[in-house]
């Protein structure tokens, strides 16, 4: 916009010629001129104040390069240069200009290139945000649809492969967890087998020795039943001249 009292009804070319007269010429390389859509009712606030938009006589000016930007944006009801915007198409000119000078590797392109694709990226977010925001305002946008996110040409076009992909992949991971199910099963089982084994093992062990020391005890009671059993038994003529050894005894006292 023009300033009252400062630069009454001036356009670009005036603008330029201006500054070219208090700083002499070679000054302008390039000119970033915005081109933005303004809405009439703030043009007819700043003409109540003497303000006027600039005229952008662009074809009056040789020697410079004009580059056409959207810079425009509206704060606090008054019209100004978005800075980031800005910014935006100060970098890309200079990035341009070391492409020209084949400078891709130059630390500088890389510097800023990076910044401008952040800028870029962050743009975009504010912008869908702002549109997204103008719509529940608007009450265009239900309350079901404000965490939906716009589908792109592409997620459109290729929906079904990129469901059709999603599908295979879950299944891959559906199978991977069913093959480490099925391992860990098998690693338990054998766990438990171990361990079954030797509890068995032990167990045997232990009714072996139990059995042994059960089978030493009965052999030595059988050893010892048979030695009674030779001492007890005698044959009858022992016992016949046991009797009669007890019979003589028995006659002696008597006489005596």
């Amino acid at each position: 916009m023009t300033e009252p009292g400062q630069t009454d009804n001036y356009s670009i070319s005036d603008h330029i010629n201006a500054i070219t007269e208090h700083c002499g010429t070679g000054v302008f390389d390039y000119c970033i001129y915005d081109t933005g859509e303004i809405i009439p009712e703030f043009i007819k606030k700043y003409n109540l104040e003497g303000q006027d938009l600039v005229e952008q006589d662009v074809d009056k000016v040789k020697g410079i390069k004009f580059l056409q930007r959207n810079l425009s944006m509206v704060k606090d009801d008054f019209i100004r240069h978005d800075p980031s915007l800005v910014a935006s198409s100060i970098i890309e000119l200079i990035c341009d200009d070391l492409k020209y000078q084949d400078k891709q590797n130059d630390p500088q392109f890389l510097m800023l290139n990076n910044k401008l694709r952040e800028e870029k990226r962050i743009n975009k977010i504010k912008k869908k945000t702002e549109k997204k925001e103008r719509k529940i305002a608007e009450g265009k946008l239900g309350k079901h649809d404000r965490g939906l996110k716009s589908k792109s040409k592409f997620s459109t076009k290729y929906s079904d492969r990129i469901a059709s992909i999603r599908e295979a992949d879950a299944k891959a991971e559906r199978k991977k967890k069913q093959r480490t199910a099925r391992s860990k099963d098998r690693v338990d089982a054998d766990v438990m087998n171990k361990k079954e084994f030797e509890i068995d093992n032990k167990r045997s062990m232990k009714n072996s020795k139990k059995g042994k020391t059960q089978k030493r005890k009965t052999t030595a009671k059988r050893f010892a039943d048979t030695k009674n059993n030779n001492v007890k038994k005698k044959s009858r003529e022992e016992i016949r001249a046991e009797m009669l050894k007890q019979l003589e005894n028995s006659k002696l006292n008597d006489r005596k």
